[in-house]
């Protein structure tokens, strides 16, 4: 085997802060082992825990591999973040630990281990997701979200074996797993299946030889329950598009309920400010200006969410001398387009990548010209604006 990184309970008294009871619970089972490895573990209070890590450490083929799973298990979860996700799904009082008593991250998470290992293994899940930065973006193809309900046990095994079909026919390890976690805002999902096959150099006692394995992949989805959008994590566009539609369909009973493909966009609200919402030359608009913008965090992993909300956003951020946008994701805009026959007045929405809400009817071929001019629909004839354009409609 190759050699097992312990980031945190290699430390110096990380391992030691676990309970002499509950550490030596978790070693016992092996004692046999570390026994052949000179470090009895014979009471709670005679564990040597730098020996302990040490043969850890230096794993090879004799050393119990349920043992390294609850090592490096717990080494990764031995942190604050991954505490409180674990208390909002087990009770404390469950865990048999003291509530007065003074308790490390990793004696909390060993007590979780010796319980509940099923709870903690979904922790572990949950981890993965919020540890995750980057995702590509899906909105519900309805104008209203799409709500969710809890699937039933049947539902996500068949979502499970339709994701490992797809991965199987590339030539990748059978075996998939759906873990789904619920609060008021999002339901995110954790998705792992076996990846292509591998073999690997390495070293063992001086001599070298090869490993051959079949590595585990993880994806991660996130649903939006308020503005019905679907981020996910994957490594390929065609996983991503896999997971809009399995998704879509097993949850929601719509398998185009998540459209992959990008019919509108907001770029020009960062490229051209001002001049994206000039009338340009298309005939009867007066003025269009902004009234409201959605605002994604930076962050992806927490799905925060600023709306704004005026009479005319642009002139306010300009007269405040504020970048409204700035390292921030559009993720959806609502603007009023004033007409001058009829005069009137019309909202329209847009939410990239597929999204759009305004009036039918003849109004609309107003709109959508006007849209496709100034870059929000997303089209190949689109004409290439300059930020000097006349903001003045052609009469």
């Amino acid at each position: 085997m190759t050699a097992v990184r312990l980031p945190r309970l290699s430390r110096p008294g990380v391992l030691e802060s676990i309970a002499n009871e509950r550490l030596f619970a978790l070693l016992r089972p092996y004692a046999d082992f570390f026994a052949s490895r000179a470090v009895p573990i014979e009471t709670p209070d005679s564990i040597d825990c730098q020996a302990v890590i040490r043969e850890i450490t230096k794993a090879d083929r004799d050393t119990p591999s349920d043992l390294l799973d609850a090592i490096s298990l717990i080494d990764e979860l031995a942190n604050a973040v991954a505490v409180e996700l674990l208390l909002d799904r087990i009770p404390a009082h469950s865990l048999g630990i003291e509530r007065s008593g003074k308790h490390s991250a990793a004696d909390i998470i060993t007590a979780a281990w010796l319980s509940n290992p099923d709870k903690l293994v979904q922790t572990h899940a949950l981890s993965r997701i919020k540890r995750v930065r980057s995702y590509d973006y899906f909105q519900a193809s309805q104008t209203t979200a799409p709500k969710f309900v809890t699937p039933a046990e049947e539902t996500i095994q068949q979502l499970e074996r339709d994701i490992d079909s797809w991965h199987v026919e590339r030539f990748r390890a059978r075996g998939t797993r759906v873990e789904i976690f619920e609060n008021d805002e999002e339901v995110e999902f954790s998705i792992m299946h076996g990846s292509l096959y591998r073999r690997q150099q390495v070293v063992e006692n001086g001599r070298f030889g090869f490993q051959s394995f079949w590595p585990v992949q993880s994806a991660s989805a996130i649903y939006n329950r308020e503005f019905g959008e679907l981020r996910i994590n994957a490594k390929t566009g065609k996983e991503k598009a896999l997971y809009c539609r399995l998704l879509g369909k097993h949850m929601f009973g719509n398998e185009n309920l998540f459209p992959t493909g990008i019919k509108y966009t907001l770029d020009p609200l960062r490229e051209f400010e001002f001049d994206a919402l000039a009338p340009g030359s298309i005939e009867g608009i007066s003025d269009v200006r902004m009234i409201e913008l959605w605002l994604g965090d930076p962050d992806d992993r927490y799905g925060v969410i600023t709306i704004r909300k005026g009479d005319d956003l642009l002139n306010w951020a300009q007269a405040k001398k504020k970048n409204i946008w700035l390292e921030r994701r559009l993720i959806s805009a609502t603007f009023k387009m004033e007409l001058l026959r009829p005069k009137r007045e019309l909202a329209i929405t847009v939410r990239p990548p597929n999204v759009a809400i305004y009036s039918r009817g003849p109004v609309a071929a107003i709109i959508e010209a006007w849209l496709t001019e100034r870059g929000f629909i997303i089209s190949p004839k689109s004409p290439t604006r300059t930020r000097h354009e006349p903001a003045l409609a052609s009469t």
